[in-house]
């Protein structure tokens, strides 16, 4: 009779998750991992497959977990302009509390292994796809209200939002203090709405 599992999968998946993001993926080795989850070898291979296999698992549970859990006050029905400068403002908040400037693990990917693997590209793509359908729903409503100022195509307003939001968590592992991040995130906003 085979031995039941003696971990959650939630819970090692978040260490995973985690190494992956401070180290990236190939500064962490199998041996680094398996101590970070705490299980053997056949385990992390029974249940996640192999190394590649576990990364884009982690990146599937960041998406559930760290990217809709940030993401979750613009996903109100009523979210618009004020919603995405409390957003703005939370990022600089998360970026200077993260002692560690791991930054965002999608970007870190994306600078990390975009070009050379399709298939982690894709992935991150579709993450970024959610996120910037995310702020066009609130860009929409904006303009709706009229507070949104500039008159550009909705789609390329909520490309520049995210591009920018990639530049802000890049910016934070470099120059973490709050002035520069927050005249960033004024900046971004003032393009889009008087202020």
């Amino acid at each position: 009779m085979a031995r039941p599992k003696e971990f959650k999968r939630h819970d090692v998946l978040n260490q995973a998750t985690l190494t992956f993001w401070r180290q990236g993926y190939e500064a962490t080795s199998i041996r680094t991992l398996l101590e970070a989850m705490g299980i053997h070898r056949g385990s992390l291979y029974d249940t996640f497959g192999d190394k590649h296999s576990l990364f884009k698992a982690s990146l599937e549970h960041y998406d559930r977990t760290v990217i809709a859990h940030n993401f979750a006050p613009l996903q109100q029905p009523d979210a618009s302009r004020g919603a995405l400068v409390d957003f703005f403002k939370s990022v600089v908040d998360w970026s200077l509390n993260d002692g560690d400037r791991k930054g965002c693990l999608l970007v870190n990917t994306a600078a990390e292994l975009a070009s050379q693997d399709p298939d982690i590209a894709q992935q991150v793509a579709a993450s970024f796809e959610k996120i910037e359908q995310t702020f066009a729903a609130v860009l929409w409503r904006s303009r709706q209200n009229g507070e949104l100022t500039h008159s550009g195509e909705i789609h390329l307003l909520a490309r520049y939002l995210l591009v920018n939001l990639q530049g802000l968590r890049i910016t934070a592992k470099i120059q973490p203090n709050q002035p520069t991040l927050q005249d960033l995130a004024d900046i971004t906003l003032s393009t889009l709405f008087s202020y």
